[in-house]
């Protein structure tokens, strides 16, 4: 096989990428991310889990997800009902997003799967598969029904201390659609589809490629590494269109902007209740940490210590290292460049589980509607609080990691992977 080039996405170091055994994962020399990993079959094994995904999908927006009864009244809801609710209630904000991160996004990761893997597997063609799978790139972090399966779970244990609750077929559907959706994307090497929908006779560069003088730009979205000895910045990616940026445009100071705006929002998210509970006809506001108590109360300790950690410590912990990141980044520390590459990495990762509490609230006012018997309202915590969990993903996402090597005077280099 040709030593064809990868450069890391977030150092920017060179390797020739080599055969590696299935199953595993080639890393990063210097900073330690993944740069690719080696699957048999990927397309075959994921457009099956594909397939799969879609059924259960179908089956979960179908069939209602909770049924609950008390004093002879009994109310059931569906993956919509949250939405609705929340738009009724005048929360356009919170009906958007978890309408996006529960039913939207997840749809489209199946479908843009589906649109993509099924003519490369038998043969034929479809129009806008390039673009359909640089989108891909776009929706798979919006895509939370892991994170919404365990909002759920949140609130089948706060309606069983006072009422009757059943799990309906689509909360079974949801619990397996989780795995199938994931295996879909785990199942699947990357480079065998962008090698598939490359132009034909396009050159991958070898390291036979490099000179002593060459200067190289990482495409973003397919991972293609384009060398010359000019201007590459703004010119288009030769196998998948996008345009190429030696690193993102502004990014330090958009990341900022997000970030602040973050700070800024996190105080009235704790402070404004996220939801009130009507029981009885005896009215209670729920803060994120009198929620994180009554779960104490009841003897959830397991459940309290999960509400507890994504929805309190994650959101700060998230703001805290990534102002460090910034910051290091900015001053152009060059101590602990691979650590903060790594923090910076699982910071990354970790921030949508903060969605479990606009999940919870979401589940809770759509299924709660018995007048002064019981009734759950949202309140503007919630709002306050989806929009410090959106804006530091956003923010995350804004960050250039490179950004770290380049301001501590780290050139671009060349390894092997």
């Amino acid at each position: 096989m040709p030593r064809r080039l990868v450069a890391c996405h977030h150092c920017d170091y060179l390797h020739t990428e080599d055969d590696i055994p299935a199953g595993n994962v080639a890393v990063c020399v210097r900073c330690g991310a993944p740069l690719y990993q080696a699957q048999n079959n990927s397309i075959e094994r994921s457009l099956a889990f594909a397939v799969t995904a879609l059924v259960l999908f179908v089956i979960a927006n179908s069939f209602p997800i909770l049924g609950f009864s008390m004093e002879g009244r009994s109310e059931s809801n569906t993956l919509m009902s949250g939405v609705v609710t929340f738009w009724q209630e005048g929360y356009p904000f919170l009906a958007f997003m978890v309408g996006l991160t529960s039913m939207a996004a997840p749809l489209l990761l199946i479908g843009a799967y589906l649109y993509v893997l099924t003519p490369l597997r038998f043969g034929f063609e479809w129009p806008g598969v390039h673009h359909v799978w640089r989108v891909l790139a776009i929706i798979r972090p919006w895509s939370m029904l892991d994170v919404f399966l365990i909002g759920l779970l949140v609130a089948l244990t706060k309606l069983s201390d006072f009422a009757d609750v059943v799990a309906g077929p689509a909360f079974y559907a949801v619990c397996l659609l989780i795995p199938a959706s994931l295996l879909m994307s785990t199942q699947l090497d990357p480079r065998v589809i962008w090698r598939k929908l490359a132009p034909v006779g396009l050159h991958h560069p070898t390291i036979d490629d490099l000179a002593a003088d060459s200067t190289w730009v990482t495409c973003h979205n397919c991972a293609f590494v384009v060398i010359g000895n000019g201007e590459t910045e703004g010119v288009s990616c030769p196998r998948c269109g996008s345009r190429l940026h030696h690193r993102k445009p502004r990014s330090l100071s958009r990341a900022w902007a997000l970030l602040l705006a973050a700070m800024v929002f996190y105080i009235p998210a704790n402070v404004f209740p996220i939801m009130t509970v009507t029981l009885l006809g005896r009215a209670e506001a729920d803060t994120i940490l009198t929620g994180v108590g009554s779960l104490i109360a009841a003897g959830e300790w397991p459940i309290a210590i999960v509400v507890f950690v994504a929805s309190i410590v994650v959101p700060v912990f998230k703001i805290a290292v990534l102002a460090w990141v910034y910051l290091a980044t900015g001053f152009g520390q060059t101590r602990a460049l691979r650590d903060r590459t790594t923090i910076y990495r699982v910071t990354e990762l970790i921030g949508r589980w903060s969605m479990i509490d606009v999940f919870m609230v979401s589940i809770l006012a759509a299924l709660v509607k018995l007048g002064n018997i019981a009734t759950v309202e949202p309140g503007f915590g919630a709002v306050a609080f989806c929009a410090v969990v959106i804006l530091t993903m956003l923010s995350a996402m804004a960050f250039d990691p490179r950004l770290i090597w380049d301001r501590a005077g780290m050139l671009q280099q060349q390894g092997t992977a």
